[in-house]
């Protein structure tokens, strides 16, 4: 089984175009143009990154030759590379929204910052208890905290050496979905998390082309029984592409990929002072169109913001979790 680290550049790829998506979807306008139509297509970024995190977990896991003994290690390196990131944005969130922030919108005095909803949101468990996000992105980091607890359970039976082991247990990441329905658990995503899976599995010869082929198309219409056609397929044309891995260079789109985190958690907050702002102006100017200038200053200063909060907090954080590898991985590195 092939263990050597390699970076794949269409993860970044992917990455980029699925944060951007997400931004544009944020900052539509949604007057009823044809701009806002095309840009409402931008919420299903999340299932873009849904996807690669399906194939990229199990590919670490691989890669650090994971076995159950592993669990706590990998969890607490998971819990540092995301809640780090997430706490330092949701704590901010929360400040400007007690003591205002008139440069990022944010008025200050809100009524609805109780104990239990800043403990529903620091704990990622919001949607399970009723109680409302600080900023709408958090659920899906609740959903991949989910995730992170459901592969570390099932990742060394994905990669057993009997062939009905890995068939079953893909099975019970497929079918969930299905039954379950639309819900505010990971279970209404297994399926979506499955087609990365199923491409890392196919890559490492665990399962062979007509099975890869029948249970991504399994997966697919589990999901789209959830949620729509147009979710399904875009999971399967993420896997495809992440299988092909076409050899695209355009540097500049994979270090976008890089900060994508950043950008995902910080765009409502810089790009929405960018459209305050505007807004509050063109009361006043009624002859400007500010649409496309608001989409695309919104969109420019949150990547610029992105790109400073990575280098500065969410790198150094990462290389804090790099330290976290168990004795035995240490000693077989050499």
């Amino acid at each position: 089984m092939p263990r050597q680290k390699v970076h794949l550049a269409i993860l970044d790829i992917l990455r980029a175009v699925a944060a951007v998506a997400v931004c544009l979807f944020h900052f539509n306008y949604r007057n009823g143009g044809n701009l806002s139509v095309a840009l409402e297509y931008g919420h299903y970024g999340v299932e873009v990154f849904f996807v690669i995190s399906g194939f990229v977990i199990p590919l670490a896991m691989n890669w650090s030759r994971f076995q159950y003994r592993d669990v706590g290690n990998f969890l607490l390196r998971r819990m540092i590379r995301l809640y780090p990131v997430f706490a330092i944005v949701a704590l901010s969130t929360l400040l400007f929204s007690i003591y205002g922030n008139p440069l990022l919108g944010y008025g200050g005095g809100e009524d609805d910052l109780t104990w239990q909803r800043a403990a529903a949101n620091f704990t990622l468990t919001a949607d399970l208890v009723g109680e409302g996000w600080y900023l709408p992105v958090f659920w899906t980091l609740a959903i991949e905290m989910q995730y992170y607890f459901l592969i570390a359970i099932s990742f060394p039976l994905l990669v057993h050496k009997e062939s009905w082991v890995r068939i079953l247990v893909l099975l019970l990441w497929i079918c969930p979905c299905y039954f379950v329905g639309y819900t505010e658990t990971v279970f209404s995503w297994t399926a979506f998390f499955a087609m990365g899976i199923l491409v890392f599995l196919y890559q490492n010869q665990k399962i062979g082309r007509v099975w890869f082929w029948a249970l991504l198309l399994l997966a697919a219409y589990s999901h789209q029984e959830t949620r729509n056609l147009t979710s399904a397929c875009l999971g399967v044309l993420t896997a495809v592409c992440i299988l092909w891995n076409p050899q695209i260079r355009v540097p500049w789109l994979v270090k976008l990929g890089v900060v994508s985190y950043s950008l995902y958690l910080l765009h409502l907050a810089f790009g929405g002072a960018v459209l305050t702002h505007l807004r509050q102006l063109s009361e006043g100017l009624q002859w400007i169109n500010i649409q496309p200038l608001g989409i695309i200053l919104s969109t420019v200063i949150s990547i610029c913001a992105a790109m400073l909060f990575y280098n500065y907090i969410e790198l150094p954080i990462h290389n804090l979790a790099r330290q976290f590898k168990t004795r035995e991985r240490e000693k077989e590195l050499g």
